[in-house]
């Protein structure tokens, strides 16, 4: 018996639709004796498109690692006081503080001195302190916040601040515990 779809002299096939496509084209490739597509231009290289942005925000700041001991104390006792002339100088340890900044702008790092009134509300004058940076010349306390270290632009890591601190005795002193406050600010300048 012939089904109508199948012509006489013709084998029915088990092929789908896309495998009579590709024989169809393949045998007119042949039959021509060609490939079975034309050469095509190879396509050009499309120009970069964005996917996505990856955009890193880095703050704008100046800021200041402070010593995890937090006071300074001086070395007056049985052994060195009193010495054997006045005036006298009384060293503290260093104090190791680092500074970062990322601005582009100038900043400084200040400090700000205030003596403390002991309990009977006596205060040693600030111009008996001095300190000094990084090794540097000695400098007087004054009120008022001072400027202790400056720079513009990063500062390419954590520079070191090394603060040293000593304590000018005339001998005309009242014993007592004299404190004094000591506030260290970083500002990025207008």
């Amino acid at each position: 018996m012939i089904s109508r779809s199948q012509a006489p002299g013709c084998r029915r096939s088990r092929a789908g639709p896309a495998a009579l496509l590709a024989a169809l084209l393949l045998g007119g490739a042949a039959a021509q004796g060609g490939v079975p597509f034309p050469a095509l231009p190879l396509p050009s290289p499309a120009p970069a498109q964005t996917d996505a942005l990856l955009r890193p925000l880095i703050p704008d700041l100046i800021v200041l690692r402070r010593p995890a001991v937090t006071e300074v104390a001086f070395d007056l006792g049985p052994n060195n006081y009193p010495p054997a002339q006045f005036p006298a100088r009384y060293f503290a340890p260093a104090q190791a503080f680092g500074v970062f900044s990322s601005s582009a702008r100038p900043w400084t790092v200040q400090l700000e001195v205030r003596a403390q009134p002991d309990v009977q509300g006596r205060t040693l004058p600030l111009p008996r302190l001095n300190f000094r940076v990084n090794g540097g010349p000695w400098t007087q306390v004054t009120p008022g916040p001072q400027v202790v270290l400056s720079g513009t632009g990063p500062s390419a890591g954590w520079l070191p601040l090394n603060i040293e601190f000593a304590l000018d005795l005339t001998g005309a002193e009242v014993g007592g515990g004299y404190l004094f406050d000591m506030t260290f600010t970083a500002l990025a300048l207008p």
